[in-house]
């Protein structure tokens, strides 16, 4: 067995025993310790609710402050389920709304996402007849004696180890990329390009564990965000002026000026995000120093690049000045989100065009706009919390309308079988329905020969638990579904007198509950994400079209403020980041929905012969079109000549309508290959570019100008470049 699977069975293993000792302990307490039974009952699901039934990432400390955070909403859940048991159709109601409001949630992180099948759970158990609100004191003692002992167990008893914070990550990737600038120019050791690419990779967000991802609304999780976009980028401009095959080339001086400004601010940041203190403004690393090297390289090798368009080497100058550039330009957004990240939220008064318009944001509008994100039907998030309210809904009316005994578990059943697809949810309930099966027949055989004697059931409990929470993970589904019949059959026979005629009625249960899921599995979304990952694919490849078009616009058309190089409209230096927010929008709202769609696609079972197209790299071209709109027009200069400044429009006109077609091939589900896009147009660009008047007076300004085009043509060549590649995979 592998390391990795050695891991997974000893977390697995880790977390039955946790849950173990959590219920029983609370079990015990309540039922022969204090004698209160309802107590008893809700500390025991409340454990395995939060603890086998939710999947909380994260350490052991992370997972048991998941749990203590959820203590409010867990007494407003059960709250609500013992008041509006009172009527049928007020719980039915309820439940719709609890249900899409939990599952909904998903939207706010990993570690909400983990616990909604637990919180589900907790408005479930209470909502049933009999109506008893003078036992409400019971089931929130009980709830509140679970969620404690399940924190301390997941937090001291064989607690998952901790990981590195995702500052440190950052923090690593900082120090990485200072080492390559520092080299300044030499060739990179093998080791250090080894460590660079490492420290870029462990800022992906599929590398990142799922608790530590910076995924909430917060400022602080944007910042993160953004810092961590700006480390991978700078670490991979470095990387490739330490492999390209003219990097063996010396360095002008004011490249070596400009990769020094790299080295220190990098390591200035890596310095703050290992302290973690909280700065005011003008504490932390700056960028002043950094952007007063940037000018050199931006004017003097831009001028030397337009001078030397006819030589052979100017290629060489391009892509070089290109990478520089941009790598400074990552160094910048990486010092300001560092500072960000810490308190100051000045930053928004020195962003040259980064767009960091939310550091001014109060939470509660971030928050909102991350939470109506979601309110669309293209969303597979809204989807699954539509799925999983009707069912819950019908499943609670059916359990109503027909008097169920044990009507909760038929809610248990829909709530853990049904799945994103049609076809996975039969293969579910084949599953559960033949271990449920299982384990009605070996309950019923227990039931039968231990009969009343509640002391056997209670020297059963723990183990019935620890095998059913072990073997189930491991096993499947089929051993999850029977073990837990076991354990329900263990412990309700020390609350009550019960016989082996609960094992058929528990079956009986988990098939009306799978049927439920199954039917609603059928009416709402039955192929999952198979289209809808089409569809967001299509509308962010739509909303490329259009930042592709908008960016060019702003930079052939800005007025005389933007060519100061100040990157703020008159409105003052945070209005530009602001409308630079406000624009980014609509590609960042498309690229959350593609983002999520593709998740859930990856995880669904599909034909592994069929060929599936690259989808990442549809993200790539949208990370490339975001970043331009960010930076390009924030940047010093001003196309003063207007051959030029049409090349620029009809070059991202063309680009915008590969991709607009591209979008309409991917929404009509076409399955013939679609026209290629040509190249970008350099020659054209040159031709224009040799009738550009050399005997400008004003040197500078003409410098300006040509640092402004290079950096959009290079934009533009790689955009141009995402888009051949997305039409040779779909």
């Amino acid at each position: 067995m592998s390391i990795q699977g050695l891991r997974g069975h000893r977390s697995v293993v880790g977390n039955a025993v946790r849950v173990t000792t959590a219920s029983c302990v609370g079990f015990y307490l309540g039922r022969y310790g204090l004698g209160l039974t309802v107590m008893a009952v809700y500390a025991a699901f409340t454990a395995v609710s939060l603890g086998a039934l939710a999947r909380i990432p994260g350490s052991g400390r992370q997972r048991a402050a998941t749990v203590l955070t959820a203590v409010p909403a867990g007494l407003l859940l059960l709250t609500l389920g013992t008041l509006l048991a009172v009527r049928t159709w007020a719980a039915v109601l309820g439940m719709l709304v609890v249900g899409f409001v939990i599952a909904y949630a998903a939207t706010t992180g990993p570690r909400i996402a983990g616990a909604a099948p637990g919180m589900q759970l907790l408005y479930i158990l209470p909502c049933f007849p009999p109506y008893a609100p003078e036992m409400l004191g019971q089931r929130l003692a009980g709830f509140l004696l679970g969620a404690a002992l399940l924190a301390a167990a997941q937090r001291f008893l064989l607690p998952e180890p901790d990981t590195p914070p995702f500052r440190r990550l950052l923090a690593g990737a900082a120090d990485a990329a200072a080492d390559l600038a520092e080299l300044h120019g030499a060739p990179a050791p093998g080791p250090l390009l080894a460590r660079a690419q490492a420290s870029a990779d462990a800022l992906r967000p599929a590398r990142v564990p799922p608790a530590d991802v910076p995924a909430s609304p917060t400022v602080a999780h944007k910042a993160m965000g953004h810092a961590a976009e700006a480390a991978r980028t700078l670490l991979a401009r470095l990387d490739a002026l330490h492999t390209a095959e003219d990097a063996h080339r010396a360095y002008r001086p004011e490249t070596v000026a400009l990769l020094t400004g790299i080295g220190e601010a990098a390591r200035g940041s890596a310095r703050a995000l290992r302290d973690g203190r909280r700065l005011r403004p003008g504490q932390g690393p700056q960028t002043a120093e950094l952007e007063r090297e940037l000018g050199p390289v931006r004017t003097h090798q831009a001028l030397d690049t337009l001078e030397r368009l006819d030589a052979d080497e100017r290629l060489v100058y391009l892509r070089r000045r290109s990478l520089v550039v941009q790598a400074a330009d990552a160094t910048v957004v990486l010092v300001l989100a560092t500072r960000l990240l810490f308190g100051d939220r000045s930053v928004d008064r020195d962003t040259a065009g980064h767009a960091f318009g939310y550091a001014r944001a109060r939470a509660p509008q971030l928050w909102w706009l991350r939470l109506t994100s979601h309110l669309t039907p293209r969303s597979v998030i809204f989807q699954n919390a539509c799925r999983f309210a009707l069912g819950l809904a019908a499943a609670r009316a059916v359990a109503g309308v027909l008097d169920l005994q044990h009507g909760f578990w038929v809610l248990l059943a829909t709530l853990t079988l049904t799945r994103t697809t049609s076809l996975e949810t039969r293969s579910a309930i084949r599953q559960a329905l033949l271990g449920t099966l299982a384990g009605a027949v070996l309950a019923g055989g227990l039931l039968a020969l231990v009969d009343d004697r509640a002391a056997v059931y209670a020297v059963l409990l723990p183990a019935v638990m620890l095998l059913a929470f072990t073997l189930g993970p491991l096993r499947g589904l089929a051993w999850a579904q029977g073990g837990f019949t076991l354990v329900v059959a263990t412990l309700f026979a020390q609350v009550s007198r019960v016989t082996w005629h609960l094992a058929p009625v528990r079956l009986t249960d988990v098939l009306a509950g799978s049927a439920i899921g199954l039917v609603c599995g059928l009416v709402a979304w039955p192929r999952g994400a198979g289209r809808e990952v089409r569809r967001s694919m299509a509308a962010l490849c739509a909303a490329v079209a259009e930042s592709v078009g908008r960016t060019a616009a702003r930079v052939v058309d800005r007025t005389g403020a933007g060519a100061t190089g100040s990157g703020a409209a008159a409105g003052g230096p945070g209005t530009a980041a602001l409308d630079t927010e406000a624009e980014l929008g609509a590609i960042n709202r498309a690229l959350a929905l593609a983002r999520e769609s593709l998740a859930q696609y990856q995880s669904e079972p599909r034909e592994r012969t069929a060929r599936q197209p690259d989808w990442p790299v549809v993200l790539v071209a949208a990370a490339d079109a975001r970043r331009g709109e960010r930076l390009l027009p924030g940047r010093p200069g001003r196309l003063t000549h207007r051959e030029t400044g049409d090349w620029l429009r009809r070059a991202a006109d063309d680009t915008a309508a590969g991709y607009r077609a591209l979008a309409r091939r991917l929404g009509a589900d076409h399955t013939a290959p679609p026209d290629r896009s040509p190249p970008l147009d350099v020659r054209g660009l040159l031709a224009v570019v040799q009738r550009i008047p050399r005997d400008s007076p004003d040197r500078e300004t003409r410098a300006l100008a040509a640092a402004l085009l290079l950096d959009s043509v290079i934009w533009l060549d790689a955009l141009t470049t995402d888009l051949t590649r997305i039409q040779e995979e779909v």
